[in-house]
């Protein structure tokens, strides 16, 4: 009798453990938004450096406008005649741009003239802080590949980026992007650009979890805009269902996330 009631009590245990586990998975969309704002952080990079370089005489072929700032709390500094070319942009303490505060510094090699077809470029990025999250190790490369179906086309690779937050929580970020220029080719500033971004991620999120991400819609990203506008990234986290991240519409932080018939709407940190 004692041998039954002991089963019986374990079967109970087994499906109301499983059934709270199932629910609390399905309610999971911290994977997600880490994501989101990992590949918001990652490209907030690739902007500035971009910028810095078309600022930047001797790192491109003609610069039109040559300064030494990007945000105007920043210092860019170049060095044109090592091989390759070396181009830093150091930002003044709590250097503040359009919301958002940044220090440290970026520090990228260019092999060749940055807008020429061929040329590559590495991020080497050392303590670069964004609102109080910090880049601290990793590096992002990228080749301009030319023009594809009439864009500026980069190929991009992110290496073991490692993000970490207040609260000594890291993000790991490694994946392989494209990004076209899709509005804003033909000037020198990045106010006025729109990139298409494809590709896909993998790595481990704050919480711990290791996820693996496809992007199934071009994510949109306009120059002057903090976040990315639109688009769609199937996310995985390990032993999870997947889920859909959604950017949604508009230049917000705004974001929502589906895992089957559910949405969730959530604000990138």
């Amino acid at each position: 009798m004692k041998k039954s009631y002991f089963i019986i009590l374990c079967t109970v245990v087994f499906l109301f453990g499983c059934e709270k586990s199932d629910r609390d998975e399905d309610k999971s969309t911290s994977t997600s938004r880490d994501v989101a704002f990992a590949t918001n952080l990652v490209y907030d990079v690739f902007k500035t450096v971009h910028q810095a370089a078309y600022y930047s005489t001797g790192i491109v072929s003609s610069a039109t406008t040559d300064t030494n700032t990007v945000y105007g709390c920043d210092t860019i500094t170049t060095d044109v005649v090592s091989n390759p070319k070396i181009l830093q942009v150091k930002f003044n303490t709590d250097c503040t741009s359009n919301g958002i505060i940044r220090n440290g510094k970026l520090y990228a090699t260019v092999n060749g003239f940055y807008d020429v077809q061929g040329t590559s470029t590495t991020i080497a990025i050392y303590d670069y802080n964004y609102n109080d999250k910090t880049i601290y190790s990793g590096s992002m490369s990228y080749q301009y590949i030319g023009l594809v179906d009439s864009f500026p086309t980069y190929n991009i690779t992110f290496s073991e980026l490692k993000i970490v937050n207040n609260y000594n929580q890291k993000i790991f970020y490694s994946g392989s992007h494209q990004l076209k220029i899709i509005q804003g080719k033909d000037t020198q500033t990045i106010s006025d650009d729109v990139y298409a971004i494809t590709g896909s991620n993998s790595g481990i999120v704050f919480t711990g979890n290791a996820f693996t991400s496809q992007i199934t819609t071009n994510l949109n990203l306009a120059g002057n805009c903090n976040w990315i506008g639109s688009g769609l990234i199937n996310v995985k986290p390990n032993n999870n269902p997947t889920r859909t991240l959604n950017f949604g519409s508009g230049c917000d932080s705004k974001i929502n996330v589906s895992i089957y018939d559910k949405t969730y709407e959530l604000d990138i940190p």
